[in-house]
Parts: C-alpha cells; structure tokens; sequence
C-alpha cells in the first residue's frame, strides 16, 4: 500500500483491520455500511496489516482494528478496537466537519472508571495515601467526563 496519511487531503477514514482479527470481522458490516452512508462525503480506506506490515507499523498502528480519521494530512482521530455502528457515524460526521475528537468508547471509559475507583478504595484504606487518593479521583474523573461525544454503547 503506498497511501500515506499526509498525503490525505480529503476527509478521510483508514481502517487498519487483518484476517485473523474477530473484531474486524464483527465490525466490518457496519463499517461499509457506514462508509456507503458517507460516500462522496468521506473517504474510506481498508489496509490490510497481514498484507502491509511495513504500512501499519510506519502508521503507528499497534493493534488491529485501528481506525484513523485524518483531513488535510492531520490525523484528527484514531481508535482502537470495535465500534458500534452507532460510534462509527459519530466518527464518520466528525471527520467530514473537520472535527477533532477524542474518540473513547464504553469499554475505555468503564476501564478508567474502575481503575480510578480502585486506586481511591485502596488510597483510603491506606491511611488514606493522598497521593493514591488523588490519582483515583483523576482517573475516575477522566474516565467519566473524558469523551468530547458519545454514543449509545
């Protein structure tokens, strides 16, 4: 593949997806389905990783499915894992808006949220441990009011 994200200048959205990938797989249904609600809008691009691997690790992907909004050679998102078809077309409408989003799905947020929960329980069992304590209620924080949109998980 000789498509490089600096060269993008229209609205774009790469996904970097491979076979052996059951993620890909499930979301590849919604993803051309929301593809074709924004063709001519939108450009899409499939890479393959098995076939490209040179591709993928200049592009900084690191696990597959990765999807990477770019406009104007910028990149303006990029995600990892599946997303509802829900979660695409939010995704889809921000790129052609030229907006910049940070893209966090269900599972990042509840991850965040229970990671931050964790380290607060513990900071306060501790003594409390402020700086437990603290670093709880910013990761808990984070992990609920991050996302800039949201889509029905």
């Amino acid at each position: 593949m000789t498509v490089e994200l600096i060269e993008m200048t229209e609205p774009t959205v790469v996904e970097v997806w491979a076979p052996s990938c059951h993620e890909c797989r499930a979301m590849q249904p919604d993803i051309e389905a929301t593809a074709a609600d924004f063709s001519g809008k939108v450009d899409f691009v499939a890479v393959n990783a098995a076939d490209d691997p040179t591709w993928a690790q200049r592009a900084g992907v690191m696990a597959t499915p990765t999807l990477i909004g770019v406009a104007n050679g910028e990149e303006a998102f990029r995600v990892i894992g599946r997303r509802s078809k829900d979660e695409l077309g939010l995704l889809f409408a921000a790129i052609e808006s030229g907006e910049r989003v940070a893209a966090v799905g269900r599972q990042d947020r509840i991850l965040r949220t229970g990671t931050g929960t964790v380290l607060l329980v513990v900071g306060l069992a501790l003594g409390p441990a402020w700086p437990l304590v603290a670093a709880g209620v910013a990761i808990t924080g984070w992990g609920v009011g991050f996302p800039k949109w949201s889509a029905r998980d």
